[in-house]
């Protein structure tokens, strides 16, 4: 295990210092996209039951006891890149990952890091090879690929480019963010979308059972641009907060932003005090609200929004929630 007891008080109060650091208002510049597929019918139906569930049982004692979710830390790295992701790097991440979800009484147990040197694997132009032989334990098992030229693959290509996210993103203030593997001016836009992806993590599975073969979720997990860790080359982007929004999705969360619209009736991220949200935050503005004739302000130091990490602070008690309920009834014991 690579997290040692004697640092410890030190890295947690620096990761606290670090993550939530003095929100003000920044220059706007182009988040990176989040790839996590949007989710599927059955999913939703599955939260539907979920938050139905949590609606009628509110007040009734929750589920007790904390949830301990065994967890890998995967390094692999090109070759140009294989001494970017540093020990105390992976250290920092695993204290800023404990404290974000400590609230939801969520812990995640590290029980060991590999590091490859693989280009094809480090750019995930070969994920199934990459998780066949890499990952470890069962559905319930957390894996995370740090990877170091982690692009989008070409169906996340289409669906980005056709999102509204992305729309969204298009603004006269767009800035290319810098990062080790910047694209040139006459890179293609399909090459400058790769680039701007930060991580991507799969959402929990209804039709996984405890008698799954690994087979049926070998690609199961999350898969992060290693300079978006505590500690990494990326501006902005560089305080741990995005393994914290990406392993969100991996417990059943969605982006606050979920529908991307003010209709009272849609039912955007089912959480009952996240309020709705028309499109995602850039940057730390000191406040904003895409819909302001609903009640309540945009959630902007949401770790399920898209602002910077120096914004981020904390999931609200309904996420914390849900991830506990999806906890119990999607990847417990399977």
């Amino acid at each position: 295990m690579v997290f040692h007891s004697s640092s410890l008080l030190v890295i947690v109060t620096t990761a606290l210092f670090f993550l939530r650091g003095q929100c003000k208002p920044l220059n706007v510049q182009t988040r990176g996209i989040c790839a996590t597929e949007e989710p599927e019918p059955s999913f939703l139906n599955a939260v539907q039951r979920v938050h139905t569930n949590e609606v009628k049982n509110q007040g009734s004692p929750a589920r007790d006891g904390p949830i301990e979710i065994d967890t890998w830390f995967h390094i692999v790295s090109s070759s140009a890149a294989r001494d970017q992701v540093t020990d105390d790097m992976v250290d920092a991440q695993l204290a800023i990952l404990q404290t974000a979800y400590q609230d939801a009484q969520i812990s995640y147990q590290l029980q060991g890091v590999t590091r490859n040197v693989n280009d094809v694997w480090a750019r995930n132009d070969d994920e199934l090879g990459m998780k066949k032989a890499l990952r470890k334990g069962t559905y319930s098992t957390l894996n995370v690929y740090f990877q170091t030229d982690l692009h989008a693959t070409p169906s996340q290509v289409t669906r980005i480019l056709s999102s509204k996210t992305h729309q969204h993103q298009q603004s006269p203030q767009k800035q290319q963010r810098s990062s080790s593997n910047s694209p040139s001016p006459s890179t293609s836009k399909k090459t400058d979308l790769a680039v701007s992806v930060l991580g991507f993590c799969t959402l929990p599975d209804p039709n996984i059972n405890a008698t799954s073969p690994q087979s049926a979720y070998i690609k199961d997990g999350c898969n992060i641009l290693a300079a978006a860790m505590s500690g990494g080359s990326l501006d902005q982007y560089n305080r741990g907060g995005t393994v914290i929004h990406e392993i969100g999705h991996w417990n059943g969360l969605l982006h606050t932003f979920q529908g991307e619209t003010c209709d009272p009736n849609d039912p955007g991220d089912y959480i009952s005090d996240t309020p709705q949200q028309s499109s995602p935050t850039s940057g730390c503005p000191a406040s904003r609200d895409s819909c302001p004739d609903l009640p309540g302000a945009d959630p902007i130091h949401d770790f399920m929004d898209y602002s910077s990490d120096v914004c981020y602070e904390s999931f609200t008690a309904g996420q914390n929630q849900r991830m506990r309920s999806m906890w119990g009834s999607m990847r417990e014991g399977k």
